[in-house]
């Protein structure tokens, strides 16, 4: 009888507590899986999974909450202890929690995507893991590097995939004796049938100083930003063949020593 008593008492909260409960797990489901199809490509999926199990227990959590609340039950000293733990916890993991925050804007931002190359200080390397804490890339000789949410935040950096052409340029020295019209035609020329050097902006090339061994070219072409290394390491070598062809003089440092008669 008496259980009968006090189902009949407490039947609303208790059925109240309960369809919170489910609703907030319905809710959680449906973020999950948007967080999941949005941020997929963009993080790795151990960043991902993480992301998922705090929105999880963040929304059972405040339905916990709610629900206990809405059935009469008197949460205050609850809230009260919560907010002290919550206070000692923000204290002492300070870094962290400017890290999570640092690593949400950054998602919200999308300054970048993984695969692409950026420059943070002194690191240029691609980005292969994006997470809530860090982010992780791997510079040119092989070295991972993690970046903590909040220093790649707060720090100004480059993106190098993110540019859909890209200027390559180098100089080069022609001896004073050749001419520079025909230096210069030659080059571009050459540069011209490479397939992954744009036609437009096309490449150009100019005088830039008189040296003292010979007058210096400049020599500039563009190209899209996912064949950049490609023409980086492949414009010396295409100017010197250029030249060779054209037969056109690249001089070594030359010095004149005159002898004073005795």
């Amino acid at each position: 009888m008496y259980i009968i008593e006090w189902l009949q008492v407490y039947w609303i909260p208790i059925l109240s507590f309960i369809i919170a409960i489910l609703v907030a797990l319905l809710i959680s489901e449906a973020l999950e899986k948007a967080i999941r199809r949005t941020l997929i490509k963009r993080l790795s999926v151990p960043a991902v999974e993480n992301l998922v199990k705090v929105t999880r227990y963040t929304i059972i959590t405040l339905a916990i909450i709610i629900a206990l609340a809405s059935a009469g039950v008197n949460i205050t000293g609850v809230l009260v202890a919560g907010g002290i733990v919550g206070i000692v916890i923000g204290f002492a993991a300070q870094t962290s929690v400017s890290n999570i925050i640092s690593g949400i804007l950054l998602l919200l931002e999308k300054p970048f995507k993984l695969g692409d190359f950026i420059h943070v200080g002194d690191i240029i390397g691609a980005v292969v893991e994006i997470g809530i804490l860090s982010t992780t890339i791997v510079t040119w000789d092989g070295v991972k590097v993690r970046i903590p949410s909040s220093e790649l935040f707060n720090s100004s950096f480059r993106n190098y995939s993110a540019s859909k052409v890209r200027l390559v340029s180098v100089d080069v020295q022609i001896s004073y004796s050749d001419d520079i019209g025909k230096a210069v035609n030659a080059i571009r020329s050459k540069l011209r049938e490479q397939w992954y050097i744009l036609e437009e902006p096309e490449p150009t090339g100019f005088a830039k100083e008189f040296a003292s061994d010979g007058v210096t070219l400049e020599i500039r072409a563009w190209t899209s930003g996912t064949t950049w290394f490609m023409l980086y390491s492949n414009l010396s070598r295409l100017v010197k063949e250029a030249l060779d062809e054209a037969g056109v003089e690249i001089p070594f440092p030359q010095r004149v020593v005159r002898f004073a008669k005795s």
